[in-house]
């Protein structure tokens, strides 16, 4: 229940859908690696036929456009709403009246195009070593991170659909941590645990700088922080591809 839960949840996929309930939202977050794993297939296997009729590069671009698809955007447009908040140069509660605008100001806008060009540019230049590690891993990894914001981080708002996270205990992120441990080395072995504690580096330092300027976690942030770590996730598979192969 708990990983269909995350799939209805975390993406835009046509399942049969049920009413996801604080519980059953709840219920998603250890298994929010898994549907990333799910999402990480869709993209590796679209990925890998389109390549034997396509240029690599419209390949990747097609492969960023599907990952927005799939998910529904949802992750994007909290990191638009955060980086507006946080670059507004105001107090807390100024940040977060501006991240709940529906609106989107300029900060917002450079942080969509930025996030979707090195995305872009990260796949173009995987290696065929790294290529399904990477397309596999980006969103398992940036959904772990999530998971730790959600278990180790308070939710400010006093409403939303964060609200649902609160509570969570310890072993929902070792339970992410274990499947995440586990597909990568799967899919990349040694190097594949490197790109894990470089992105739980990454995406640890990203999180408190949310916590200093923010005092905790809203949905956006939780959308920011999937972002951020995705793409520092393909940052790195693209830094393994041009070293090693």
């Amino acid at each position: 229940m708990g990983f269909y839960a995350a799939l209805l949840f975390l993406t835009r996929i046509p399942l049969p859908e049920f009413e996801l309930d604080e519980n059953k939202i709840a219920s998603a977050v250890p298994f929010f690696p898994l549907a990333g794993a799910v999402i990480g297939g869709i993209l590796t296997l679209i990925n890998i036929l389109a390549r034997t009729i396509l240029p690599n590069h419209v390949v990747a671009g097609i492969t960023v456009i599907l990952s927005i698809i799939i998910t529904g955007g949802m992750h994007l447009d909290g990191f638009a709403d955060t980086l507006d908040g946080l670059f507004c140069f105001g107090d807390r509660e100024k940040k977060l009246t501006v991240m709940k605008d529906s609106r989107i100001g300029a900060y917002g806008v450079i942080g969509l195009v930025s996030d979707i060009l090195l995305k872009y540019l990260f796949i173009s230049s995987l290696s065929q070593a790294y290529l399904i590690p990477a397309l596999i891993g980006f969103p398992v990894l940036s959904r772990l991170m999530m998971t730790f914001a959600i278990v180790f981080y308070p939710y400010i708002r006093e409403k939303g659909l964060g609200k649902a996270f609160t509570g969570q205990k310890v072993t929902a992120f070792v339970i992410a941590g274990l499947f995440t441990i586990l597909i990568n080395y799967t899919t990349a072995k040694m190097e594949g645990l490197m790109v894990v504690l470089g992105v739980f580096a990454a995406g640890f330092c990203f999180t408190q700088y949310l916590f200093k300027q923010l005092g905790g976690m809203t949905g956006d942030t939780y959308g920011a922080l999937n972002e951020f770590c995705e793409i520092m996730a393909l940052f790195i598979f693209s830094i393994l591809s041009f070293r090693i192969g």
